[in-house]
């Protein structure tokens, strides 16, 4: 149980949780741990989710396809983040989206039944796991609205730039993106040859530099001009 009540430690879904009840909310919610081989698809476009989940260890890949047939990347969950969470609670039973396993993964699923039906039962942090829910929703509603930004900019460098704002910076403007150049293409939606020339024409302007998945920002004005 320890690798599970680690994860749970990093969701955000069990704030505010003794760690010592953890076992008490997943009696509740019916967790159910399942490893997943990589390249496993979890959730087809157009199949009912019928239970959220948390990544336990590896990660997961948030997909959709363009109408041309390519697989645009929406998100990547690594440990600690929940899925599925608004297509159970929508009651959706077609999905827009495509969820793949990027590497071998453990994911804890659960039962939201208690939570949406209001069912009896002897749970006293279920009302803290709801309101802990709907704070997950409405930040996954911000992100949307996030690379609904992004991808309103008709410039590449401007999505690159609205990409960047998202992640951490360090004290010597050195970010670490969470994918490879392919990936951030398709998550930009945009070539992965145009996104390369933008990249090397930015190095040669002075603004940043990049090696493999590390990128030190040289001008600081970039980010917030």
């Amino acid at each position: 149980m320890g690798s599970i009540f680690a994860a749970m430690r990093r969701c955000q879904l069990f704030d505010g949780i003794p760690e010592e009840k953890y076992q008490n909310v997943l009696n509740c919610l019916h967790g159910e741990v399942r490893a997943i081989p990589k390249d496993t698809i979890l959730l087809r476009i157009g199949d009912c989710q019928k239970r959220p989940g948390v990544v336990m260890s590896g990660t997961l890949r948030i997909s959709l396809y363009s109408e041309d047939g390519n697989l645009l990347t929406i998100d990547r969950l690594s440990r600690g983040r929940v899925f599925g969470e608004t297509l159970v609670c929508s009651m959706s039973q077609d999905s827009p989206i495509q969820i793949d396993a990027l590497n071998d993964t453990e994911v804890l699923y659960l039962d939201f039944d208690p939570l949406l039906l209001q069912q009896e039962n002897g749970c006293p942090y279920r009302m803290r796991v709801t309101a802990n829910l709907l704070q997950e929703m409405g930040r996954g509603a911000l992100f949307l609205n996030q690379k609904m930004r992004m991808l309103a900019q008709n410039r590449l460098r401007n999505r690159i730039k609205v990409y960047l704002q998202g992640l951490p910076v360090a004290s010597n403007g050195e970010i670490r993106l969470e994918m490879g150049r392919g990936e951030m293409a398709d998550y930009l939606c945009v070539d992965r040859s145009a996104l390369s020339r933008e990249l090397g024409r930015m190095q040669k302007e002075g603004i940043l530099t990049y090696q493999g998945q590390v990128i030190q920002i040289l001008d600081s004005k970039f980010l917030t001009a």
